[in-house]
């Protein structure tokens, strides 16, 4: 298969538009279509429903995106790194995050680690959490930045701490408990919560019941949502509680959002990286060295 094809079915389902995925591409609508029964033709089935407006991955369509997206992600990784083999002096190591509050610590180091190895290029790409551990493992990425919940049981994953703390209430001010210092877990558990779907976050949200569980209560998840901007949205128009890292930097005043510490909570989680134990890039161990080097002064 052309592995533009794939390229064009990702596009298609991002972009739930024919013409909008051509407009993308350079190239015609018919092109497009004709590509995607191509692909349907070669695996024997619908994977694109046409009656709806806007058009919608079947059930084997969303299989066939979610294989799609790791073949175009290794394929693009074996392109930079044969790129890097002709420049010969050239390494390059791919790191992957899921939100920004992850990075806010490595960040800092980054342009020190690139005066200090001009010929190790970073490459940086955010992912769902859920997807973390699994493009570690097939060496779509060489390193991870997320929380430690994505490295559970992954007993071929190494991980490097870099920060740890607690998770707070994100409240509007609309909120009884939004003027509150602290909040106690049994005042807490009395609201709804909103979080984010576990079809995001994976397993960290089962592990957010288990702490809550932990502090002896069984919480109230009236919503689930795909995105933080919609998780502030329904925290802010239905006065539902969220919950947010303590080092997460809020979009919003605080006068109309703000974090409040959870008092003797389970709550708790670590920020790390993560890397395959048999990772043979050479790029890999100067990288981890910087951190742990920068972290221990």
């Amino acid at each position: 298969m052309n592995i533009e094809k794939i390229k064009y079915f990702i596009d298609l389902v991002d972009c739930r538009n024919f013409t909008e995925t051509a407009r993308k591409n350079f190239v015609s609508q018919t092109t497009i279509s004709q590509q995607i029964a191509s692909i349907e033709k070669e695996f024997d089935s619908i994977l694109i429903d046409r009656k709806q407006i806007p058009i919608e991955p079947t059930e084997a369509g969303w299989l066939f995106y979610s294989e799609a997206i790791i073949l175009w992600k290794q394929y693009n990784h074996m392109k930079a790194k044969l790129a890097n083999f002709h420049e010969k002096s050239k390494q390059t190591l791919t790191i992957e995050y899921s939100a920004l509050t992850d990075m806010q610590r490595l960040v800092t180091l980054i342009p020190d680690f690139k005066e200090q190895y001009p010929n190790i290029e970073l490459e940086i790409n955010k992912v769902l959490l859920k997807n973390i551990s699994e493009y570690l493992e097939k060496g779509i990425y060489d390193v991870a930045v997320a929380f430690d919940s994505a490295f559970v049981g992954k007993e071929n994953i190494r991980t490097y701490p870099l920060y740890q703390g607690q998770y707070c209430a994100a409240l509007s001010h609309l909120h009884p408990l939004f003027h509150h210092q602290s909040i106690a877990k049994n005042e807490l558990y009395k609201y709804p919560l909103v979080m984010l779907n576990p079809s995001v976050i994976g397993n960290s949200y089962d592990l957010m019941i288990e702490h809550a569980t932990k502090d002896g209560f069984q919480p109230n998840i009236l919503r689930t949502v795909d995105d933080v901007d919609s998780e502030l949205f329904h925290i802010l128009t239905e006065n539902l509680i969220g919950f947010f890292p303590d080092n997460y930097q809020l979009p919003y005043p605080e006068e109309e959002v703000r974090l409040v510490p959870l008092e003797e909570s389970h709550h708790l989680f670590k920020i790390e990286i993560g890397y395959l134990k048999d990772n043979t890039n050479p790029a890999l161990q100067p990288f981890l060295q910087h951190v742990h080097d920068s972290f221990s002064q």
